[in-house]
C-alpha cells in the first residue's frame, strides 16, 4: 500500500510539472513561408527566441511580466508584473522576486523585492537606475520567484519556485 501511494504521488508530481504541449500528432501545421517581397515576422534582433509563451498554472507558484516597461532619459528603468506564492506548509515562508533585464548584449539584474506567500496573486514592480544604459525598444525580462525553505537544515536554502520570461517593449517615459 505504501509503494502504491509513493507511485501515485510520483506520477501526480510528474503530471503537474509536465509542460503543457500538444501531442506530436496534434501539432498545428507549420506557418506558410512569406512570399517574396513581403516582410518576415518581426522578432527581437539579437535576442534568443523564447518559443511559445507558457501559461502559469492556476494552482501553483507563478510569476509574470508586463508587456511594457519604461525607461527615462536618465536611464531609470521601471518594470512590473504579478506573482503567486503558496505557503506549502511553511510556518513563515520567505520569498523574493528577482528581475533581470536583457537588451541586445547587455544583461543587468535589477533586483526585486520581498514576496508574500499566502496563495493570492500580488503585483510586483521594480524601479532602478542601472549602471548600464537601456534605450526604448525591444528587450527581454526574466523574473524569478525565489523561496527560502529551511527543510531539514538550520539555515534556509534558496529554491527557485517559478520563473517568468517575456519579450517586452521598453517605452520612453519620465519616471
Amino acid at each position: 500500500m505504501r509503494n502504491r501511494r509513493r507511485f501515485l504521488g510520483a506520477v501526480t508530481g510528474l503530471l503537474i510539472a509536465a509542460p503543457l504541449t500538444p501531442a506530436a500528432h496534434a501539432a498545428p501545421a507549420p506557418a506558410p513561408a512569406p512570399s517574396p517581397g513581403s516582410a518576415a515576422p518581426a522578432g527581437v534582433p539579437g535576442m534568443p527566441s523564447m518559443g511559445r509563451q507558457s501559461l502559469p498554472l492556476p494552482w501553483g507558484n507563478n510569476v509574470t511580466v508586463s508587456r511594457v516597461g519604461y525607461v527615462s532619459s536618465d536611464g531609470t528603468v521601471a518594470l512590473s508584473g504579478t506573482y503567486r506564492c503558496l505557503r506549502d506548509g511553511a510556518a513563515i515562508p520567505r520569498a523574493d522576486i528577482l528581475v533581470t533585464l536583457t537588451q541586445g548584449q547587455v544583461r543587468f539584474g535589477l533586483g526585486g523585492g520581498p514576496a508574500l506567500c499566502d496563495g493570492l496573486t500580488h503585483s510586483w514592480s521594480v524601479q532602478e537606475a542601472p549602471s548600464v544604459n537601456f534605450v526604448p525598444g525591444p528587450a527581454l525580462v526574466e523574473s524569478s520567484l525565489l523561496r527560502f525553505d529551511a527543510g531539514q537544515q538550520l539555515v534556509p536554502l534558496p529554491r527557485t519556485a517559478a520563473v517568468g520570461e517575456r519579450a517586452i517593449t521598453l517605452e520612453a517615459r519620465e519616471l
